[in-house]
């Protein structure tokens, strides 16, 4: 099976490509993903999965930046994903008013999109807030206080009934008036699908730009990275910035008629906050393609494994007569998701795409190469050793 792997391989390499190969079959994913929601055959239920996947994918790339890049760990996502939507809501509900500027923007003045906007800024802005007071820290003192503020934000958005809803959730302003059901969901799918490839294009270009070098030194050794003359500080508050924002924007647009056109503190809860991290460990923390399939994939499956039918062999039946057994799996399911992550983080801990993801890419090449060179260069020092003795 391994000599015919590696016959695969070479013909690949000396064929087509690796890099061509991962073009093309990016290339068909996207044309998949643009074909489904015209498949007639496809509920819209099943569209409302692939949408909340769509979203998921932001929340788990954007923590893949942060986080697997960038070596800072948050559990600030959720809220700042509220921040975003709650500003939109409650502007596009009550408006604003800057009085030191003289600015009133009432309801009537502003879209639905000059609300997604300033929901938008308003999660960078308390990004910014937190990064300047915390980010000159270790990255455990962010990780405590972002747990501190997310519980903070999530009871105070529930207790402040009158203004906020509190349990019931605040509506946010339609972004799309389409009164075709079938129509708006086809919609609304393009468009957190949109979304999430800007999104990830973004971090894309971040990450392989010289500040994403500066964020893996930083990653490595912040000491190191210092000395060479990176900006420490500068660079984490960005980083924490930009992805605040981009979670900010996704909140805001995905209850802005594309989830659920509600926003509740129930999604603001830790548990919300571990799934983003869960998904994004499972796909790969270091890659932000493997965490977005990773939080795409497992959101589909958990959503698919609701209900299993087992269908009984040998002409077995129930007791009700049927040949199937009918399983509500409930939150066994998140059982099986948790078994999952524990064998990820014990045998795989960069990711259950990550052997997929290195090969498509020819990482695996320059491993085996710099592998190589270390070993000559070990063997080399070895000689010269015993050569002195």
């Amino acid at each position: 099976m391994m000599a015919l792997f590696r016959r695969f391989e070479t013909a690949i390499d000396n064929g087509i490509g690796r890099r061509r190969l991962s073009y093309l079959l990016i290339a068909l994913i996207i044309a998949f993903f643009l074909w489904f929601p015209n498949d007639t055959s496809q509920s819209n239920y099943a569209k409302t999965v692939f949408i909340s996947g769509f979203f998921y994918a932001i929340m788990s790339s954007s923590w893949a930046l942060l986080a697997g890049i960038a070596g800072q760990f948050s559990f600030g996502h959720m809220a700042f994903m509220g921040i975003g939507a709650y500003v939109a809501g409650l502007i596009a509900r009550d408006g604003i008013t800057f009085a030191l500027l003289g600015i009133n923007i009432t309801p009537e003045s502003i879209s639905a999109i000059g609300s997604i906007i300033i929901g938008t800024i308003a999660a960078g802005a308390v990004g910014l807030v937190i990064g300047w007071l915390l980010l000159r820290l270790r990255a455990a003192y962010l990780a405590l206080f972002t747990i501190a503020f997310s519980e903070l934000f999530r009871i105070m958005m529930l207790t402040e009934y009158d203004y906020t809803g509190g349990s019931n959730g605040l509506s946010l302003r339609p972004l799309l008036q389409i009164a075709d059901v079938n129509v708006a969901r086809q919609v609304e799918y393009y468009l957190m699908f949109a979304l999430l490839i800007v999104c990830l294009l973004g971090l894309y270009w971040v990450a392989n730009s010289p500040i994403g070098l500066f964020l893996r030194a930083m990653r490595e050794d912040e000491d190191a990275a210092s000395a060479l003359g990176v900006n420490v500080v500068r660079y984490k508050i960005l980083v924490f910035v930009f992805t605040s924002m981009i979670v900010g924007c996704a909140g805001a647009i995905f209850y802005s008629d594309v989830g659920s056109e509600r926003i509740i503190p129930e999604q603001l809860e830790i548990l919300q906050m571990s799934l983003i991290i869960a998904y994004a460990v499972i796909g790969g923390m270091e890659s932000l393609i493997g965490a977005a399939a990773g939080a795409f994939i497992s959101r589909y499956l958990l959503e698919a494994m609701r209900q299993v039918v087992i269908t009984l062999p040998f002409g077995m039946t129930t007791a009700d007569g049927s040949d199937a057994f009918v399983w509500d799996t409930g939150f066994w399911r998140f059982a099986l998701f948790g078994v999952v992550m524990v064998f990820t983080l014990r045998y795989m801990r960069n990711g259950l795409l990550y052997p997929i993801i290195t090969w498509f890419s020819g990482r695996d090449i320059a491993m085996k190469e710099t592998v190589a060179i270390r070993e000559s260069d070990d063997e080399h020092a070895a000689r010269l050793e015993t050569d002195d003795e």
